[in-house]
């Protein structure tokens, strides 16, 4: 008798845990975006980098590639992330930032170098 109790016992705990919910934290969804520019001065790209850091706290990571003038940005914890968002972050260099791509990085594909589809 004192064998069905505990096996009811055990059953029971075991279903009331089985049907608790869990908080697992949704992971944070991370943007790239990726374009060209023109900058040709290695020490305002420097100030850039500085200045996305600074500035932008979802940036995760920047690469400015001088010799190609391209740039990569992930950033993570935005639920948005447009092309003029990303442009207006060059500030005084935003003019010379073309042939933008921004997708959700893991999930989208970047376009390759040399970038073939700008318009």
């Amino acid at each position: 008798m004192k064998l069905i109790v505990s096996f009811i016992a055990v059953l029971y705990l075991t279903t009331s845990f089985a049907q608790t919910q869990t908080n697992v934290p949704t992971p944070a969804v991370q943007h790239f975006a990726q374009c060209m520019f023109s900058i040709t001065d290695q020490t305002q790209l420097d100030e850039l980098t500085v200045e996305f850091y600074n500035n932008h706290p979802e940036v995760e990571r920047v690469r400015f590639d001088m010799n190609t003038q391209r740039a990569l940005v992930i950033t993570t914890g935005l639920t948005s992330f447009t092309e003029a968002d990303f442009t207006s972050w060059f500030g005084q260099h935003s003019g010379t930032v073309y042939c933008v791509q921004i997708g959700v990085y893991g999930v989208d594909t970047m376009n390759s170098y040399p970038f073939t589809n700008c318009q």
